[in-house]
């Protein structure tokens, strides 16, 4: 029985000796040529549009729908955002001459297409009753004026980029 245990053992250690022997030292498993950061960026790479294939998933909301986004709800502390799931969420912020109530707010960008039926905006809001912060409801206007802002500064956007292109 000890006899079969020590062969085990021995059998175990030149098992594990056997598999350190086949990476070269320094190599790291796994890592792409492209991710090593002694490596840089290839000129050709980038000038040829490798890189940008190799950059990661292209966006799949509207550019212009978000960056309106970002600037109607710059009032409001950004908590996180996720441009390729089309989600911006705010912390909760108090507009300037009200210190009573504070909001947060929830973009959701649901398509590439600049319209309507892409953008869904959620608002909540509290109210400091001085026992401190307490749910209160949200006008369905609320929501819409801050939707139309976001679709207006979209708009807006677009053809800013349509008159320099074609400067």
């Amino acid at each position: 029985m000890q006899k079969s245990v020590k062969y085990l053992m021995a059998l175990a250690a030149v098992a594990v000796i056997a598999g350190c022997d086949t990476l070269a030292s320094g190599e790291a498993p796994g890592v792409p040529e492209s991710a090593n950061p002694e490596r840089g960026i290839n000129v050709a790479e980038l000038l040829s549009g490798e890189l940008a294939e190799s950059a990661g998933p292209p966006l799949n909301v509207n550019s212009y729908m978000w960056r309106a986004a970002l600037d109607t709800i710059d009032f409001l502390p950004i908590a996180s955002s996720d441009p390729f799931g089309g989600v911006i969420t705010t912390d909760w912020g108090t507009p300037s001459g009200s210190a009573a109530e504070r909001f947060r707010a929830t973009v959701f960008i649901q398509s590439a297409e600049l319209s309507a039926g892409a953008l869904n905006v959620s608002v909540f809001r509290q109210v400091n009753g001085g026992q401190g912060w307490v749910d209160a409801p949200v006008s369905a206007s609320t929501v819409r004026q801050l939707e139309d802002a976001v679709l207006l500064r979209a708009r807006e956007l677009r053809r800013e980029a349509a008159a320099a292109a074609d400067n």
